[in-house]
């Protein structure tokens, strides 16, 4: 017997006008398929509108999320999300696997912001490196971020105290 079984996820951030994202997460198996929607306001990041929409659910386990949805309307992309979000749609009666899915989603929001401001840090403060191996190295364009721009960077907001590279900076 041929066991046949596909997974596929797709995330796409997109600015829809002046200070306001458009996040879309799609999760897609041969058992489930959801798709979830949030617009995103900036500077807060908070979020303005929230749909989570499930497709398919051959084994139905996954209950009505819709209330679950209208709660995270002014949920902040940052610090504490995780939480928040498996409280709202995973917590009782709630799908863990669609709380993922937005997890997912608002952290592809932070990459959108943050990566292209790692490329400009990069290009007007990183420090060019020079390694002699015997192995492949990928480094972000070929550059290490020096100390004094991971500072700058580690004073953002977003970033500070995020991980170990910004931790007391």
């Amino acid at each position: 017997m041929i066991l046949d079984f596909q997974t596929n996820s797709l995330t796409t951030v997109e600015p829809i006008e002046q200070g306001l994202w458009r996040v879309v997460s799609r999760f897609d198996d041969n058992l489930f398929s959801a798709e979830v929607t949030l617009d995103i306001k900036a500077p807060a990041l908070d979020i303005r509108a929230a749909r989570l929409d499930i497709k398919r659910d051959v084994l139905g386990l996954t209950p009505d999320l819709s209330s679950a949805a209208s709660n995270l309307i002014g949920v902040r992309v940052g610090p504490g999300m995780t939480k928040i979000v498996r409280g709202v749609v995973a917590g009782d009666g709630g799908s863990r696997r669609v709380a993922d899915i937005l997890v997912d989603a608002m952290e592809m929001l932070v990459n959108a912001i943050t990566i292209p401001e790692l490329k400009k840090a990069t290009e007007t403060g990183g420090e060019r490196v020079r390694v002699a191996s015997d192995g492949p190295r990928v480094y972000l364009n070929e550059i290490a971020i020096g100390e004094a721009t991971a500072r700058v960077m580690g004073m953002n907001p977003r970033l500070k105290d995020s991980c170990a590279a910004f931790r007391g900076l």
